[in-house]
């Protein structure tokens, strides 16, 4: 669909709901909220036929010298005609199969009927909802993979981790659905951990079973979609890491937590609430319900029941007269009680876990959070920050802004620090002739890395001065270390 004159139908503007507004619950499937204008009606007659039709949305790259496909000489181009309008030359080819080196920002199906509205002028409204096909995951609940050894009757999605996840894998492309990215599935195999088998009684869907291979890990795995030029995959970001701040030689920062790195954008080039900041409820503790390994000497065969992990040490005082909990479940063994019949590790929480399960807990509970921080290609260059207008998980951190001067009794400001964006709404819609991208996001704070910055010495080589810098001193103390 485009909206060059001549065409049927155009796009009137869209919103994609994306995320979670809690890490402890996964996200659910993308949801892409659409209005079609259609100038003849030819659509709006038969819009039974938009049932389950597929939707591709992607952002096209900037046009080049060989894609003006408006045949006529240069000097028979209209007076009016401006460098800025230059690109309506290129006239896109609405049969031609995807773009693959166009970003993608949403795939997938017409989930609903629709509404259809006259309008004065003649034409028809169509408002749509698809569903990213990712929701084809959680509609799967197939058996899973069975073993004839007579210890594992009666039980499916038998195995290693390591099997599992290349099962996952398998199906979700048998399905579809964008597959787990090789981060993604590498992460998870590395993790060693035994599994429980489910019940032949017990139909899990896809979801279920790839979420709780992992859940038990202090790393806080979150699933997003992550789209890519041509193509979407399944990745993992990872809520509970440990991120850092890096001060570049050219006065630039980046923020990373050791998986992806973002630019920092300073104040000005953001909106968020101008009033208010959120402190959250505080948590004090983090439940694991994962399973135990049992002998069932009658069956003759390996059971499993539930079993439970406080994973909770090392508070600040303050936090521990609190009794909320979050809570994770997983399909991980947390004790075996086999008599030696079950084969594999048990997870058992080490003291340098426990202390990445408080940093997270201290960070969520003790970080004023800004409110509806809101992005917007008419202050940020999509170009540069192409990530940043996605319908996925961002790596955020902020100089410059309206609570700079709200400290702490360390110095630092209230909103300093690396944040990720876990969830909320891109809207793209036409404002004064100019297609326009907001993302309005829902932070949630990262525990921070260590500085390394000790001394004046650790800055060297850098040659900038200090006027050329774009934080304030407070700000500073957020940053954890320096590259040339």
């Amino acid at each position: 669909m485009t909206g060059h004159e001549g065409s049927h139908v155009s796009l009137d503007g869209f919103t994609i709901d994306w995320g979670t507004s809690d890490v402890a619950k996964q996200p659910d499937p993308n949801v892409l909220k659409f209005k079609i204008v259609d100038r003849d009606g030819k659509l709006a007659g038969n819009s039974t036929r938009l049932a389950g039709a597929k939707v591709l949305v992607q952002l096209s790259r900037m046009p080049l010298w060989r894609d003006l496909n408006i045949i006529r000489r240069w000097a028979e181009e209209p007076d009016e005609t401006t460098w800025a309008s230059l690109h309506l030359e290129s006239v896109p080819d609405v049969y031609a199969a995807p773009d693959p080196t166009a970003l993608s920002i949403f795939e997938g199906n017409v989930s609903t009927g629709c509404s259809i509205t006259q309008n004065d002028n003649g034409t028809y409204t169509l408002d749509l909802t698809a569903t990213a096909t990712l929701v084809r995951m959680t509609r799967t609940t197939r058996q899973g993979p069975v073993s004839s050894d007579p210890k594992q009757a009666g039980q499916h999605w038998v195995g290693s981790l390591q099997q599992r996840v290349d099962e996952v894998q398998r199906r979700l492309g048998e399905l579809g659905s964008p597959q787990l990215s090789e981060q993604a599935a590498g992460w998870l195999k590395s993790l060693g951990v035994g599994l429980a088998s489910y019940d032949l009684s017990s139909f899990p869907d896809l979801s279920t079973v790839l979420y709780a291979m992992a859940s038990w890990s202090p790393e806080l795995p979150v699933y997003y979609e992550r789209h890519g030029h041509g193509g979407t995959t399944l990745d993992i970001l990872h809520a509970g890491a440990a991120a850092g701040i890096t001060l570049h030689s050219d006065g630039s920062l980046t923020v990373s937590d050791g998986w992806r790195e973002d630019k920092v954008i300073v104040g000005e080039k953001v909106r968020i609430d101008a009033a208010t900041l959120r402190l959250p409820d505080p948590v004090s503790q983090i439940a694991i319900k994962g399973k135990k390994a049992t002998w069932e000497k009658t069956d003759g065969k390996i059971g499993f029941g539930d079993a439970e992990a406080d994973v909770t040490g090392g508070l600040p005082g303050n936090l521990t007269e609190t009794i909320k909990s979050a809570t994770f479940e997983t399909d991980a063994i947390l004790a075996d009680e086999s008599e030696g019949n079950w084969v594999g590790n048990a997870y058992r929480p080490s003291e340098a876990e426990r202390g990445q399960w408080a940093a997270w807990l201290q960070a969520a509970t003790m970080r004023l959070r800004p409110e509806k921080l809101t992005a917007s290609t008419e202050k940020i260059d999509i170009d540069g920050h192409e990530q940043t207008f996605q319908p996925s998980a961002t790596l955020w951190a902020f100089v410059r802004n309206r609570y700079t001067t709200l400290l702490s009794e360390d110095g630092t400001p209230a909103t300093s620090g690396a944040w990720l964006g876990i969830g909320g709404t891109l809207t793209f819609k036409w404002r004064h002739g100019r297609p326009v991208f907001t993302n309005e996001l829902e932070l949630q704070p990262l525990p921070m890395l260590p500085s390394t910055l000790a001394t004046w010495a650790a800055l060297q080589p850098i040659t900038l001065k200090w006027a050329d810098l774009s934080f304030t001193w407070g700000e500073f103390g957020q940053i954890t270390n320096f590259k040339e």
